[in-house]
């Protein structure tokens, strides 16, 4: 029996290294449960079943799978910072690859650029600099920046990792009707065959990936950061780094034309040979030195006489930190002996001076607050300091303060926005809301006080992180050359019909044409992205019927200095409309070539 059970173990080992060796890839397997955040997700068998053929189909090609893994082993690093920053889930980082393969100048047919592939007035609204010269939407830390906002303010709404990440594609509008009120908020969630598409093809890039974080890049480069490059070009910086220009240039095609600009801080990515330095998020990190020796423990009545087991008061919790209600009599000695912790203690956890003193009725905290609060929000009233607020909301004074570009002792001005849980972006202009009315009630403190008891705050909707699906009016900025992704001949050929490979999916063939995963669905009507199979044809190319039905067509004559997408955008067409309207083999335009185009 002995012989057996080693026999079968040296046939299993022997089949993982066959397949580890010919593939380079072990298959994952889609777990029955798994974390998004604090979020748990149960994924019922069926579907886990649906969302493993994703997973077999992402990890098949040995050369396509390494190719993203050295891709996001240059990226990832910087994404989990900047996400983690802005306390995006770390799993949510697997979304760029979804989104773009992580192709810096990936552009999609609806005009969506770049990394986490934004169109031009949603990457402005989220802090992004689009115009002649640069394009932030190609630099992965500013375009991580910005996806982190993003998400932030769909799940400011949503209360909800999955369907915040569903948003990204729907919009938030168009997400609401997969929505299920009982999920917002909730610690568990299941994931089942009514499940939006896009979030289980999320969950296999998640599954697919995670188990090649880390993994040394192929050519062994690694990415460093220039931040201080402002007035410089390119060729100089090359110079400076010693790396060569061309090298440069690849990873840097957010700078267009000319200098680094100074009206803001722009990181230059350098890349470098060798070993890779650790990069730590200190934002995250959460470990403590530890004690040596353990300090005896000091109760209330050795601390002040008089105290007794009657007087002494009940903990309880306010914005989930231990806080207690300040008496009448009470001073910092009195209230600090109380709660068991000393008088240095109980003023840096509630950013008090030597100078400050005691608000009878007033709660105060017993642990340290929090970096940020759970509101995104805060309109300032006239009677109220900054300490006021971060007390009100259990946040740091000083982290309050930054969260705000502003100093602790900075004045507060009545009606001004104030961002609680994530920090103004420098290209965000200070806010004030007009105070017609009490914006602020504060919360009457109960034996179960939390964050939960506060309702008569107003919110102040976050313009800046409406969906690119919801109306938006768009405002005129100079043209930008829009890169294409693939110049191979037979996709400058606009090729209509597409026959589906071994190992292809509708996401692959979608990156492949620059077209959404919707568009393919529509086109064919196809029931789901899995209806599909090797030797199918498919349309990859938007029907001119669909796009021309009932407008009316006039001619335009092409003017110096144009292109297919200033065109496009003055019409209000899209790229692929006019190259189809035309007919046209490629971007390249001739002075006076006539064209197509809608009559708006």
């Amino acid at each position: 029996m002995m012989r057996l059970a080693t026999s079968f173990k040296i046939q299993v080992t022997s089949l993982l290294l066959f397949l580890l060796t010919t593939t380079g890839v072990l298959a994952q397997t889609v777990p029955s449960e798994m974390m998004l955040g604090d979020l748990r997700l149960s994924i019922n068998e069926s579907t886990r079943r649906q969302i493993q053929k994703d997973v077999d189909r992402l990890t098949q090609s040995q050369t396509y799978f390494n190719i993203l893994v050295d891709r996001m082993n240059l990226y990832f690093p910087i994404i989990e910072r900047e996400h983690g920053d802005a306390n995006i889930p770390d799993e949510i980082k697997f979304l760029a690859i979804q989104e773009s393969a992580l192709i810096s100048d990936a552009v999609s047919s609806a005009n969506a650029v770049g990394f986490w592939q934004f169109k031009d007035f949603t990457a402005r609204e989220v802090g992004l600099t689009v115009d002649r010269n640069v394009d932030e939407r190609l630099n992965i830390v500013s375009a991580s920046r910005g996806s982190a906002k993003y998400l932030n303010s769909h799940n400011y709404f949503l209360k909800n990792w999955v369907y915040s990440v569903m948003a990204y594609n729907t919009g938030r509008g168009g997400a609401q009707k997969y929505v299920d009120n009982s999920n917002l908020g909730a610690k568990r969630m299941t994931i089942n065959n009514q499940t939006h598409w896009y979030v289980k093809k999320f969950i296999a890039h998640v599954v697919a990936f995670t188990p090649a974080v880390g993994r040394p890049h192929s050519e062994g480069i690694w990415l460093d950061e220039l931040t201080n490059a402002g007035g410089k070009s390119l060729n100089q910086i090359a110079r400076e780094e010693k790396v060569d220009l061309a090298e440069l240039e690849k990873y840097n095609k957010w700078l267009k034309r000319g200098d680094v600009p100074k009206d803001k801080t722009y990181s230059v990515l350098i890349p470098r040979q060798g070993t890779p330095p650790k990069r730590a998020i200190a934002q995250n990190d959460t470990k403590r030195n530890k004690i040596s020796t353990p300090q005896k423990k000091v109760y209330p009545s050795e601390l002040k006489p008089g105290i007794t087991e009657a007087n002494k008061s009940t903990i309880i919790p306010l914005n989930g930190i231990p806080s207690i209600l300040a008496r009448e009599s009470d001073d910092v000695h009195s209230v600090s002996a109380r709660a068991g912790i000393s008088e240095k203690r109980f003023r840096k956890y509630n950013d008090m001076d030597e100078s400050d003193k005691i608000i009878p009725n007033e709660f105060y905290y017993i642990k340290k607050k929090k970096g940020k609060a759970k509101i995104g929000f805060h309109v300032a009233k006239s009677d109220e300091s900054l300490w006021e607020i971060s007390q009100q909301y259990g946040i740091r004074l000083s982290k309050l303060a930054k969260r705000n570009r502003m100093s602790i002792i900075d004045e507060l001005k009545p009606g001004r926005v104030l961002w609680m849980d994530k920090n103004r972006p420098s290209s965000e202009p200070i806010a004030y809301h007009e105070l017609s009315k009490p914006v602020i009630t504060k919360p009457v403190a109960k034996a179960t006080a939390s964050t939960n008891n506060i309702n008569d705050t107003v919110m102040i909707n976050d313009v800046s992180a409406e969906p690119a699906e919801e109306e938006v009016i768009e405002e005129e900025v100079p043209d930008i050359i829009v890169p294409v992704v693939d110049t191979k001949e037979e996709r400058l050929n606009k090729v209509k019909i597409h026959t589906i490979a071994a190992g292809e999916t509708l996401w692959s063939i979608s990156r492949l044409y620059e077209v959404t995963m919707d568009d393919l669905l529509r086109w064919n009507e196809l029931p789901n992205p899995d209806a599909i199979s090797i030797g199918q044809n498919i349309q990859v190319k938007a029907p001119i019927e669909e796009s021309s039905e009932g407008k009316n067509i006039i001619n335009h004559t092409v003017q110096p200095g144009e292109t297919v997408y200033a065109i496009s955008r003055k019409y209000g067409m899209t790229v692929d409309e006019v190259v189809d309207l035309n007919s046209l083999n490629g971007f390249d335009l001739n002075v006076g070539q006539e064209l197509k185009v809608y009559n708006q």
